[in-house]
């Protein structure tokens, strides 16, 4: 057994408790580690709350957080109002502004206590696993996930390195502000192929990079809290907001990261390609993502996708 935690960010209401009855069943049974729920304000109630920890687990903690946009940057520059990008256009209205919150909130692993945040209670574990409300532990994993620590800084349950327009509309600006940091640290990434991406200015290079899950990764917090290149990257990463302005996510913000200070790969427990694990559930509320704009259920979700994908349609003809 190690000192460690699972965390998540939740707004599903019916995918939460089959999400927490697999990762239970099908793991967290055998070591019982405590499992944090963190979400935004008014999504569960008490009765909600009571009824999992009694069908489920007492090991089940539930933490409401506040959230804001930043102060630093215009209205304007939000994710949302970036009507020139596709991603935009198509699928990002400004009531899943949630999401960005949400990006925020899984960026900032050490950010303890802070608005939007994890809170004071995650400080005191040695390794923190985060997952989603869809991660899907549908088959029995018969080994301690948080063994990986012992040798590692962070794994992951499969990666993955798939390119297309979303990616490409999700990262705008990511690479310029990589590039900018590793000039202004004076440093050149250990990893050979973001070595080689950076030598060559060639940013799909950077994209081809093999991606953690994000749905389940595995962060050596006795690394992280206390490693002042992860700080100060963590500081300008805040200070740029490129999460909310771009909706960039952890998966590459804290893979470049890993990338820059480490040559090896991101462990990987290729659970998929085991038959373990799934990034999702075989369920339309999969779609859904955390908001703060409750107005935005499913059936609204899908009417919106439905429409942006209408209007691609005529706009193409």
């Amino acid at each position: 057994m190690h000192n460690a935690a699972v965390y998540l960010l939740s707004s599903r209401k019916k995918l939460l408790p089959i999400c927490l009855k697999k990762l239970f069943e099908n793991w967290n049974y055998k070591y019982q580690y405590p499992v944090f729920v963190y979400f935004f304000k008014n999504t569960y109630n008490k009765n909600f709350i009571n009824n999992i920890r009694n069908k489920i687990s007492n090991k089940i903690e539930f933490i409401e957080i506040d959230y804001e946009f930043p102060k630093n940057i215009s209205a304007n520059e939000l994710f949302f109002n970036r009507k020139y990008n596709r991603y935009v256009k198509e699928q990002f209205p400004k009531k899943r502004q949630g999401y960005l919150h949400m990006e925020h909130f899984v960026t900032n692993i050490t950010s303890f206590g802070k608005i939007g945040c994890v809170s004071k209670e995650l400080e005191k574990y040695d390794y923190l696993m985060r997952i989603d409300d869809d991660s899907n532990f549908y088959s029995k994993i018969n080994f301690d996930l948080f063994n990986s620590m012992n040798n590692s800084v962070f794994s992951t349950g499969y990666t993955w390195n798939n390119f297309s327009w979303r990616q490409e509309c999700t990262r705008e600006n990511l690479w310029n502000f990589y590039k900018e940091y590793l000039n202004e640290k004076k440093i050149l990434p250990k990893n050979k192929i973001l070595l080689q991406a950076i030598q060559n200015n060639d940013e799909m290079q950077m994209h081809k990079l093999k991606w953690s899950a994000g749905n389940l990764n595995i962060y050596n917090m006795k690394f992280f809290k206390n490693d002042t290149n992860w700080l100060h990257y963590l500081d300008k990463l805040n200070k740029f907001a490129g999460d909310y302005k771009y909706r960039w996510g952890d998966i590459e913000t804290i893979g470049l990261f890993y990338y820059t200070f480490f040559e090896e790969p991101i462990y990987d427990y290729d659970l998929i390609n085991k038959k373990l694990y799934l990034n999702k559930f075989n369920n339309e509320l999969s779609s859904t993502a955390p908001s703060t704009n409750f107005s935005l259920n499913v059936h609204n979700f899908f009417l919106l996708r439905y429409f942006y994908k209408l209007k691609r349609i005529f706009n193409n003809k």
